[in-house]
């Protein structure tokens, strides 16, 4: 149904960018940042920085001839850097045939003694009282820290005795002081421990926080309380390089300055890793929604080509679990509308929203955006606009005194998997008389939305059929909570994803004030705030969860605020300087807590890929009534569970290390139809388990005590491969090894 016109005086004025480059080639978001005259994305001059997928015509030699330098290669997916003036000759190159210009993925908001026993942790930090072989503290790893706001000197840094430095490496990419690290063309790279130490980058507390939980040392507080994951692991930070700083942290902001150099980064700590003989972990407790939230993005498919034996990403899922900012709806040729909103509108006097929409795969869909008051009339709105057009759509219509500027960036088919994807911004100054509407038709598209909030500014958005008394319900959809899981941590196939449940919703600060969070959430729960999944393409989301909710950890001493008072636990003078640990809540605090624990698991198997790693998190998570079925899209797999997971872990090593004793020997090794247990003393009856290499029960039987102490196990109908035999007499457990060939 068209609503009536309201009798004021409209003007339209419609304009179709059109512009030199081939837009066939460029992401929306890029062809968006462009086309924006208040977002200097491409200048005259200055280093830009792009992802790129390339095909069989590309090579190093066509690159480095036209300036343009290659900082890492994943597969089809390459990062580049090269002066702003080549740019249309870049996107002419036939061997490239899909461009992200340098996007940016922004630290999630803010939204360890309990949380490591929540996890159980502290079994695996004590592991000999445990029936382990060590107290295993990621001594032997490296933990890669790839985020903003690090304090080089922070006590947590240093080993627990403050004799150690453990900081190896920091690249700071936007500092251009000094020297990049070999083969990158940006940044400065400190490798020198009192350059380190000596060194902060100002920019907040979230690294310097993220760092502490994952491989804090707990160094000048009382009994090392507030350590991290894995204090003894050797710690690489990488300061990401927002190669574009004309807005700040926003939806449009978030996209559009450093994907690719978080992907740099990645690469840099695995090469140095790799050089000194470790494995390593990394850390991104950073998150967007532009994308087509299917693993499909650029930014996805580099890490699939990065991650690897003792090579593993971990990343946080998102913080818009409660946020109804997520919209679906599969059209037969029908007509629906929805409202966006950015989130904090009723306390502002202007409004923006930036909205991704994607279709399904060789479908299309038609978009119109109408503006309607709070009585339903119809005041603007614009002609729809097909994904077909593949040009970006801008209007400023004009109303009772007010400008509303509307953009629509149109794709008909992605390089990528085959969607349609219109991206929109709209922007107005009357949020209190005004709502956006959002308004589509297709034949046969599956359509999916994310609503990131305000274009230039860090709020949030959502899509709804009602606002505050005004009710739209009867013909507008509302949004929803599912798959809203985040892009960079939460859609990639080759990272770990992690959700955020809470070990603790209460603590004493340090001025004696009792914080009770107990209203928000209760201990042991998801958190409302973690966000849900599933991907786009049907996977579960996120893997498992850990504790992120009033997290204490290090905070950066040269940002801290006065609201973090409230939020601190505890203080400490550590050569006559003053640190600081506060709680913060998010699942930007549970994914280092799974980087902490994967560092663990690393020390005891260093050959572990990241495919095994994850089947290891998930087949050995805790799930209880809290947790319900799983997997599910709240919890993934389960609480994550350290000591269950490192006994699998060695169990991979084919390490008889939860033995104790060498009394028991499996004969012969490899075998092809009978193995043979001798018991030797411990001739009693027991069970056997024989488990496949990803932890799953394959054969199970009895043991009985015999003259000669040996039992005989048909393995005749198991398949070529690894298994692992379980055995258990007494109460004791000891595992084995074993190939059947």
């Amino acid at each position: 149904m068209i609503l009536p016109l309201r009798s004021l005086v409209l003007t339209c004025s419609l304009f179709l960018v059109t512009a030199v480059w081939a837009q066939d080639k460029l992401s929306n978001s890029s062809r968006i940042a462009l086309a924006d005259k208040d977002y200097d994305l491409i200048n005259t001059t200055g280093e830009t920085h792009a992802l790129v997928l390339v095909n069989g015509l590309a090579n190093d030699s066509i690159f480095k001839a036209n300036g343009i330098f290659v900082n890492g290669k994943f597969g089809q997916v390459w990062s580049i850097a090269f002066d702003a003036s080549l740019f249309n000759m870049v996107q002419s190159f036939p061997c490239i045939s899909y461009i992200e210009l340098a996007n940016k993925a922004a630290a999630a908001r803010y939204k360890n003694d309990i949380e490591r026993v929540t996890t159980s942790v502290d079994k695996v930090q004590t592991g000999l009282q445990n029936g382990l072989p060590l107290n295993y503290s990621g001594k032997g790893v490296v933990v890669g820290i790839v985020d903003i706001g690090f304090q080089g000197n922070n006590p947590a840094f240093f080993n627990k005795d403050g004799s150690q430095y453990r900081v190896s490496r920091w690249w700071q990419q936007s500092n251009k002081t000094g020297l990049p690290p070999s083969g990158y063309s940006y940044g400065t790279e400190l490798t020198d421990t009192n350059a380190i130490k000596n060194s902060n980058d100002f920019d907040g507390s979230h690294g310097t926080h993220v760092a502490g939980i994952a491989a804090g040392s707990g160094l000048s507080t009382s009994s090392l309380q507030y350590r991290g994951m894995a204090p003894e692991a050797e710690l690489v930070f990488v300061s990401i390089k927002y190669a574009n700083d004309t807005i700040g942290g926003s939806a449009l902001g978030d996209y559009v300055v450093a994907n690719p150099t978080i992907i740099d980064a990645y690469k840099y700590i695995f090469d140095y890793a790799q050089s000194i003989g470790k494995p390593a972990v990394i850390n991104l407790s950073w998150g967007m929604h532009t994308g087509p939230h299917d693993g499909k993005s650029l930014f996805d498919l580099a890490t699939e080509n990065l991650t690897g034996k003792g090579k593993i990403l971990v990343g946080a899922n998102g913080n818009e679990g409660d946020n109804p900012m997520h919209w679906n709806y599969t059209f037969t040729g029908d007509t629906v509308s929805t409202i966006v909103i950015e989130n904090n509108r009723s306390g502002r006097n202007r409004e923006s929203v930036y909205v991704d929409f994607w279709g399904s795969a060789n479908t299309n869909f038609n978009m119109q955006i109408q503006i309607l008051d709070t009585n339903k009339n119809l005041i603007v709105q614009t002609p729809f606009i097909s994904s077909t057009s593949n040009s970006i759509n801008g209007f400023n219509l004009n109303a009772d005194t007010s400008l509303f500027k509307i953009t629509m960036a149109c794709q008909q088919k992605n390089t990528l998997n085959d969607k349609p994807n219109i991206t929109l911004m709209v922007d107005h100054f009357k949020p209190k008389k005004y709502f956006i509407v959002v308004k589509m038709t297709s034949i046969n598209s599956e359509v999916h939305g994310w609503n990131s909030g305000a274009v230039k500014e860090w709020t949030s958005g959502s899509f709804r059929n009602r606002v505050s008394k005004y009710d739209f319900s009867s013909t507008f959809i509302d949004g929803n909570t599912e798959s809203t899981n985040g892009e960079n941590g939460g859609t990639s196939k080759a990272v770990i994803s992690v959700g955020a449940m809470a070990a603790r919703s209460a603590f004493t600060n340090i001025l004696g004030g009792k914080i009770n969070d107990t209203s928000y959430v209760f201990p042991g729960r998801i958190v409302r705030f973690s966000s849900k999944g599933p991907t786009i393409d049907g996977r579960i989301k996120p893997d498992v969860s850990a504790p992120g909710f009033d997290v204490p950890s290090s905070v950066n001493n040269k940002a801290f605020e006065p609201w973090m008072v409230d939020r601190t636990l505890y203080r400490s003078v550590f050569r006559n300087d003053t640190n600081f640990w506060t709680a913060f809540s998010g699942t930007s605090m549970a994914s280092p807590h799974v980087c902490g624990v994967v560092a663990l698991l690393l020390q005891a198997n260093p050959n572990l890929t990241a495919t095994q790693m994850k089947a290891i998190l998930q087949l050995t998570a805790t799930h209880n009534s809290a947790t319900g079925n799983v997997p599910n899209n709240q919890y993934g797999y389960g609480i994550v569970n350290a000591y269950e997971a490192i006994k699998m872990a060695l169990q991979y090593a084919g390490v008889n290390a939860l033995n104790k004793n060498n009394s028991i020997n499996l004969f012969p090794n490899p075998s092809n139809n009978l193995l043979n247990i001798d018991l030797g003393a411990i001739n009693k009856n027991g069970h056997y388990a024989i488990k496949n290499m990803l932890g799953q029960n394959i054969q199970n039987g009895e043991l009985t005590s015999g003259m000669n102490g040996i039992q005989n196990i048909e393995i005749v109908n198991l398949t070529i491969g690894f298994y692992v035999l379980q055995v258990e007499i007494c109460g004791e457990f000891y595992a084995f090894k074993f190939e059947k060939i």
